[in-house]
């Protein structure tokens, strides 16, 4: 029955329109990012093409800010969802069941300050506010900020939390760390950020998400595995784990 069902489902997407696949408007280079014509771009787009090519799908990716992806999610109004970890469930603001798949790229986020000038490397500034995006969540420093020991200040895009930073406007901003190293290298190369040395890094993982197509995720767990080489490959091009 399972494999009659997980059949059915395949043709029914061969024949119907495209499957929604919900991304953010984020730049998010390596992992995704969109080109100077607008297309989304990098290694997770490269993982679901080469899944839905695997099941002869056809996807069309919906970009929207973070809180109008979660809106739109929980409105059953997009097929699958990318990126989504269950640690963000508290944005659906809903009991709806979410499915989420293998791990499928690795993350590393952290409080990222501006180096101190040398010789000054232990007096690290006390960090009260931090930056951070609208609709993102703050795994790694919830307990900080649950005993009000920072304070967030979200503003939209990645660029922007850099400007904040290097202007003094906040202290530290909670990003993920190879992302924010890049941008800000772009944009201030002059200008040195790290890894705060007194809160550690959270480790944790993107998911391909459905609410409304459980058997599609089973479908790609099985790609995962069955295509795990290719997959490693790109990743490995991207530099990621």
């Amino acid at each position: 029955m399972r494999l009659f069902l997980l059949v059915i489902f395949s043709l029914y997407c061969n024949i119907s329109t495209a499957l929604i696949v919900g991304v953010e408007t984020t730049d998010y280079a390596p992992y995704f990012h969109f080109d100077k014509e607008d297309k989304y771009q990098g290694a997770a787009r490269e993982i679901i093409d080469l899944f839905a090519q695997s099941q002869k799908l056809k996807l069309d990716y919906h970009p929207m800010p973070v809180p109008r992806l979660f809106n739109e999610f929980v409105k059953g109004r997009i097929d699958l969802k990318f990126p989504d970890n269950s640690l963000w469930s508290a944005s659906l603001h809903s009991e709806v069941l979410v499915h989420y798949s293998a791990p499928v790229l690795a993350v590393s986020e952290t409080l990222i300050i501006v180096k101190p000038e040398k010789g000054s490397e232990d007096e690290y500034k006390t960090v009260k506010l931090v930056g951070n995006i609208f609709g993102f969540s703050t795994p790694g420093i919830k307990d900080n900020i649950k005993n009000k020991e920072f304070e967030l200040v979200k503003t939209k895009k990645i660029e922007q939390l850099i400007h904040m930073l290097i202007s003094g406007r906040v202290d530290a901003i909670y990003f993920n760390t190879e992302v924010a190293l890049e941008v800000a290298k772009q944009l201030y190369p002059n200008k040195i950020l790290i890894a705060h040395p007194k809160y550690p890094a959270f480790n944790y993982a993107y998911h391909l998400s459905s609410i409304k197509h459980k058997e599609l995720i089973t479908l790609f767990d099985k790609f995962l595995i069955s295509h795990a080489e290719q997959v490693a490959e790109i990743r490995n091009r991207y530099g990621l784990k």
